[in-house]
């Protein structure tokens, strides 16, 4: 059970017990060190295994900033924006520091590592543009006319990635032309693209290429943006599922780009907040989970039927490990590199 909750809750989710011996298909609580990190509403660092935070600097100082985190890699960007700030201010974390990379409305890094992308809209109501720098700031490809509803958002070795009216769009680094268009990419390997079609098929596409048909799991939900494991073996896909209350009902399977086969990650599925839920692969091949999960069996949780939580599991082990943070599941959360 829950620290601090009497009952049995979570019946389906992270059933921890005080049995000798973990079941297959459940969460146990673990007392190895997993080594993971998690920045935390943009301001602090958080050891998963010790609780102990430390303060992030270098953010701005006004009031009423919003700070929002994307993770791409190695690299984790914190965009700043809000009346206190004239424009959105994108920052690179580097250690325990904030450190200005540029202005704009978002930034990933390069896929070949040579600088970051910086999508923009230089002039209010204006057209947006896309320009790469480096870290220092000096233009590596100048800014380019772009529509603001079909900017990139991450970079790929085959083009960068968009979408544009619910259509998944590659495009040329130097021109941002078009080419090639698919309904939905849900995952970028180094040598594939997991498609989804419009009827719900998924295949494993060789740009400009072969393709490979990829059976669904029976019985999930909406395929959402996947992760692909640091040696391009597994794809983690979340399917999402609407259910009666303000959450969703969370299934993650993984794919073995190898065989096809896809694997049930244990205790799935599982109740979580939308906004909160995080997922990626550590570099050593476990993938981590983090977010606000649900921790009752009733359709309508209260508030305080939320927890701030982590889980891991590699492919092949029965059951998930998690850790419970010492963190409000409300706030925004980013799984670091370890």
């Amino acid at each position: 059970m829950w620290a601090g909750r009497v009952g049995p809750v979570l019946v389906l989710l992270f059933a921890v017990g005080c049995a000798a011996a973990p079941q297959a298909g459940r969460a146990t609580e673990s007392p190895r060190l997993s080594g993971i990190r998690l920045l935390v509403g943009g301001t602090r660092i958080v050891d998963v295994d010790t609780g102990a935070a430390t303060p992030v600097t270098g953010l701005p100082a006004e009031q009423r900033v919003t700070l929002t985190t994307t993770v791409h890699g190695p690299h984790t960007v914190i965009a700043a924006s809000g009346p206190g700030v004239n424009q959105v201010r994108l920052f690179l974390l580097k250690g325990s520091k904030a450190v200005e990379l540029a202005s704009g409305w978002n930034a990933f890094p390069a896929a070949d590592g040579s600088g970051f992308w910086v999508t923009d809209q230089p002039e209010y109501g204006g057209p947006c543009t896309v320009r790469e720098q480096a870290e220092d700031g000096t233009i590596l490809r100048r800014p380019k006319w772009s529509p603001c509803g079909a900017l990139p958002y991450a970079d790929t070795p085959y083009g960068l990635h968009a979408r544009h009216r619910r259509e998944s769009l590659l495009l040329t680094h130097d021109g941002l032309r078009k080419t090639a268009r698919h309904p939905r990419i849900v995952a970028v390997t180094s040598t594939e693209l997991l498609v989804e079609r419009n009827d719900g098929r998924l295949a494993l596409v060789v740009p400009g290429g072969e393709e490979r048909p990829v059976g669904r799991p029976s019985g999930t939900g909406v395929a959402a943006e996947g992760e692909v494991s640091s040696n391009g073996t597994y794809v983690a896909v979340p399917f999402l599922t609407p259910t009666p209350g303000a959450h969703e009902s969370l299934d993650v399977w993984v794919l073995d780009t190898r065989t096809l086969a896809w694997t049930h990650v244990p205790s799935m599925p599982l109740p979580v907040d939308v906004k909160s839920r995080r997922m990626r692969w550590t570099p050593d091949g476990r993938l981590v989970l983090a977010g606000g999960f649900v921790t009752t069996a009733d359709d309508h949780p209260r508030e305080s039927d939320y927890a701030s939580v982590v889980a891991l599991w590699r492919p092949g082990e029965a059951t998930l490990t998690r850790h419970e943070l010492p963190a409000d599941w409300r706030e925004s959360l980013a799984i670091l590199r370890p």
